[in-house]
């Protein structure tokens, strides 16, 4: 539904129930993440895939970060098409999973990195696939941490985010603390030093504020079989809500700006899949779409006129400035 009145249907091309079509723009696209500004929703059709005859999953474990990152490099540019996905949790990560997540406690202190796989398909295809998986895990040392460890994170992330009590203020001590989390889009090329960057800004304003605690970076390939890699980057902070005040409400705002402009300076997005919805990132949307922002202007203001489908929302106000 436009803001006009008008109801449309799009998808990929004219057609109304096919995959791919050549007639006319792919207005699907235009309408994903337009977060409310050009219209309304009120029906989707879903596609049902059958869940897949084998999986397959593997964890590896690291003492250096940048031989876990080679390593997924490795494994995404390796060609195996059964490939679902593949994760690397950096130390802030292992550290803060080993506080009570039963998959976790039992690594070793050694354990500073953790890259986790998993492959979906046929048998043939599945059994196949996972011998050269398990080589290419194996290749920069990692270690291979066994079938429990796999079906243990798994299974504890029902619980994961139920985590109150995982919070630690400085001195260690417990806190209640919310999970939050700031994601972008980065090549794989940058994501070490963006992650140098992001702990160092993190523990800028934990040393300052006191209310906040890094939760870790983990990242995940957007597209496996793209081997120039862009990752799904994300790191997650604690806040210990109760303590807001304005003065750390404002701390705050300036730390996820900080983070997102990090992205901006490595070529990489101010989001990747949570959208610019939150205060401190969304005033760069300009920035990161460069020429593309004039158009977003005219596409907003020929399909809302009058400005009353979500009016403030990333900036788009400034289609109304004359």
């Amino acid at each position: 539904m436009l803001p006009t009145g008008e109801i449309i249907r799009v998808g990929d091309g004219g057609g109304r129930k096919i995959r791919k079509s050549s007639t006319g723009y792919h207005l699907k696209h235009l309408f994903m993440g337009h977060q409310g500004t050009l219209g309304i929703v009120t029906e989707a059709t879903l596609e049902l895939v059958p869940k897949p005859e084998a999986e397959f999953a593997a964890f590896f474990a690291f003492d250096d970060y940048l031989l876990a990152h080679r390593t997924v490099h490795g494994i995404v540019t390796s060609g195996i098409a059964t490939l679902a996905g593949t994760v690397i949790f950096d130390e802030k990560k292992v550290e803060y999973l080993r506080r009570d997540d039963e998959a976790f406690i039992p690594m070793p202190p050694w354990v500073n990195s953790i890259v986790a796989t998993a492959l979906y398909g046929t048998k043939a295809e599945v059994s196949a696939a996972s011998k050269m998986l398990m080589e290419r895990g194996r290749r920069e040392g990692g270690r291979y941490t066994g079938d429990e460890m796999a079906v243990g994170d798994w299974a504890s992330r029902h619980d994961r985010y139920a985590n109150p009590l995982h919070g630690r203020l400085k001195d260690g001590t417990v806190a209640p603390m919310s999970w939050h989390c700031e994601d972008a889009s980065l090549n794989w090329s940058v994501i070490p030093k963006v992650r140098e960057e992001w702990t160092a800004i993190a523990q800028r304003y934990i040393d300052k504020y006191g209310i906040f605690d890094n939760w870790g970076m983990y990242c995940y390939t957007n597209a496996a079989y793209k081997p120039w890699g862009d990752y799904l980057a994300e790191i997650d902070i604690g806040i210990w809500e109760q303590k807001l005040d304005e003065e750390n409400w404002a701390g705050w705002v300036d730390f996820k700006r900080e983070l997102a402009q990090v992205s901006l300076k490595h070529g990489g997005s101010i989001s990747s899949c949570h959208g610019t919805t939150r205060v401190g990132d969304a005033e760069l949307v300009p920035e990161e779409m460069g020429g593309g922002w004039d158009v977003m202007l005219k596409v907003k203001r020929a399909l809302d006129p009058n400005n009353i489908m979500n009016p403030g929302k990333q900036m788009l106000d400034q289609a109304y400035d004359d």
